[in-house]
């Protein structure tokens, strides 16, 4: 994880960003990563999730409640403002609250600050989304694309699980102890940017560094972040798959949100 001030700077950063791709691109545009979504959907998807999480830190939940329905404005420049609010709202919670303020959220970390950090990832990749939409080739510091896969391994973590409880695009990653590794080729990184996974009965693991693995996956953080979020596939991303082609394979099927 990063300090909590980074994912705040970083959050506004994200927000301003999508904003205005939000702005100046026809609301009616589809996204071709979001099958059946345009940019409207893709908006009024972050900032419900924005207003959402807000409302469980505000009144400091332990329990889940609905999410609202949403009306995305249609006007270009409220369409912007209200994304911005709502990021806004959930910043402002947090701040308020305190990032170790217990909440309720769906992972093992139970506080204000997972939400931070769990809607400003959800955040990078719908911007991308939208990049990708319009033929835009996006970036993102390698540091916080690293965050970004060491948060998208604990999502497949907790829903690869086999009690889970809900409906699961996770659930075919459980296995019986295949190895998988991702590393990032960013030469500033070091073992930051490795990741060792194990594919178990009980659903997946995984720890940073190096282990021996059926199947390696290496490219730029960036690539490795959006291939993990089926964004890019091994065939369009920037990567090298050495070991079981099939095992990696396997997980890009089985990981579906």
């Amino acid at each position: 994880m990063l300090e909590f001030d980074r994912y705040f700077a970083e959050f506004e950063t994200e927000t301003a960003r999508l904003a205005t791709l939000a702005h100046d691109t026809d609301s009616r545009r589809p996204i071709p990563t979001c099958p059946g979504w345009t940019m409207e959907q893709l908006v009024g998807h972050v900032g419900r999730g924005h207003r959402w999480a807000a409302e469980i830190i505000r009144l400091r939940l332990l329990e889940p409640i609905p999410m609202q329905e949403v009306v995305v404005p249609g006007d270009p420049d409220e369409r912007s403002a209200w994304l911005t609010e709502g990021a806004r709202m959930l910043a402002d919670a947090v701040r308020a609250a305190g990032p170790e303020q217990p909440v309720w959220t769906w992972q093992r970390d139970r506080t204000a600050g997972f939400w931070l950090r769990r809607m400003f990832h959800d955040e990078v990749v719908h911007r991308f989304d939208a990049e990708l939409a319009l033929g835009i080739e996006g970036s993102l510091a390698a540091d916080l694309a690293v965050d970004g896969v060491s948060d998208v391994l604990d999502t497949a973590a907790i829903l690869s699980m086999p009690n889970i409880g809900v409906p699961s695009g996770f659930a075919g990653l459980a296995g019986s102890g295949e190895a998988l590794q991702f590393v990032a080729t960013d030469p500033e990184l070091g073992a930051s940017g490795e990741w060792s996974v194990t594919r178990s009965p009980a659903g997946i693991t995984w720890q940073h560094g190096h282990r021996q693995a059926d199947v390696t996956v290496r490219g730029p953080a960036v690539h490795l972040l959006l291939l993990l979020n089926r964004r890019l596939s091994a065939e369009t991303a920037d990567v090298e798959i050495t070991g079981d082609p099939d095992l990696f394979a396997h997980w890009w099927t089985n990981s579906k949100f």
